[in-house]
């Protein structure tokens, strides 16, 4: 039996990275080294890490004002690490509460500098993304998380505001263009649409970042170190950098962000449209800011989740249960997830007898 996953990650890649992963875990390009033993200072490593960072400028038509980083862990130690770097004494931080991952960026940048909740959903238990434009004053930047992976919400269109964004695209990276003029910093992990744990890619744009000339960033934890040392200041995670180079010339060879957008955008209709019209089932989040990445929904009849989930699990559908605290089901649709697979997600829910 075929399996589809649709775990939010780590996520499903299609399977010829996986094979060309695999093949260089035990022998690298015939050298007999496995590429996760390849010292990162080496040239082969070096060439890897430069081709993955020409191909997310080529793919995003980044200008020189733009850095690549790709810094180790994941894109959580962002949420203090960005504050850090751009945030001036006596500045605050904007941020709009859409969900658990913005929650945590607060309280993460609570700890280094002043926030201001400009708009929430949570009265409405995330249900929607509050619409937040103008002029912010002399806030440092806007904090958003551009999809919300637990609820199921994602911008379609990000705010016109008077400061810079700072943009947690850790579930949306690499799936369509972006108005790269809005963004002071664009960061994203690697294991739902290009890779695997335990890398973070890191957008920053030099005109919104500070010299620190009036407030002091840790060494290691300075935007300008790891620009300056090519993001090998020190040991990166060698073997997740190359299942990211796999993924972005996956990507680029599949019609680039367009085509990752439109391929996205195929998923979700044949999903939602299931959900809107089968009378079992319906969806959690306000219908123009629901997720193309996390289909998130319920059924009308609460007793019947734990049959249909098994039912699902018997018939080769893996990690698809919702978030502990939303319940009912939530389908995970990254870069890597063919159509094929909602295709037979929908078929089974058809053919699902109470």
């Amino acid at each position: 039996m075929k399996l589809f996953n649709f775990s939010p990650g780590p996520a499903t890649l299609p399977k010829e990275v996986f094979q060309e992963a695999s093949e260089a875990l035990l022998n690298y390009k015939n050298t007999g080294l496995s590429v996760a033993e390849i010292s990162h200072r080496a040239p082969l490593f070096v060439e890897i890490i430069e081709e993955a960072t020409a191909l997310v400028k080529e793919l995003y038509a980044l200008t020189e004002n733009w850095e690549v980083l790709w810094l180790p862990g994941g894109a959580s130690q962002q949420l203090a690490v960005t504050p850090m770097n751009f945030v001036k004494p006596n500045q605050k931080i904007g941020f709009v509460n859409t969900g658990f991952w913005a929650q945590r960026a607060m309280d993460a940048a609570a700890e280094i500098a002043q926030i201001e909740i400009l708009d929430s959903a949570q009265d409405s238990n995330f249900d929607r993304i509050p619409k937040v434009n103008g002029d912010l004053g002399d806030l440092a930047y806007l904090h958003v998380v551009s999809n919300e992976t637990i609820d199921g919400l994602q911008y379609a269109e990000y705010p016109n505001v008077s400061v810079p964004l700072v943009a947690d695209l850790t579930s949306d990276f690499l799936t369509r263009p972006l108005p790269l003029e809005k963004f002071a910093v664009i960061f994203a992990s690697a294991q739902k649409s290009f890779g695997i744990a335990g890398i973070t890619c890191v957008l920053v744009n030099k005109n919104h970042l500070p010299d620190h000339s009036n407030h002091n960033v840790p060494t290691i934890f300075d935007f300008h170190t790891h620009i300056k040392e090519q993001s090998l200041y020190h040991t990166v995670p060698t073997y997740p950098v190359f299942v990211s180079l796999l993924m972005l010339r996956w990507i680029k060879k599949n019609g680039g962000l367009i085509g990752m957008q439109a391929n996205a955008q195929q998923r979700a209709k044949l999903i939602y449209d299931e959900i809107d019209q089968n009378p079992l089932l319906f969806g959690i989040t306000q219908k123009e800011d629901r997720s193309l990445m996390n289909a998130c929904f319920k059924m009308h009849n609460a007793s019947l989740e734990p049959i249909l989930l098994k039912y699902l699990e018997e018939n080769g559908i893996v990690g698809i249960k919702g978030f502990p605290t939303v319940g009912g089901f939530r389908a995970s649709m990254y870069n890597g997830m063919p159509v094929e697979g909602i295709e037979y997600l929908v078929e089974l829910l058809q053919n699902f007898k109470a």
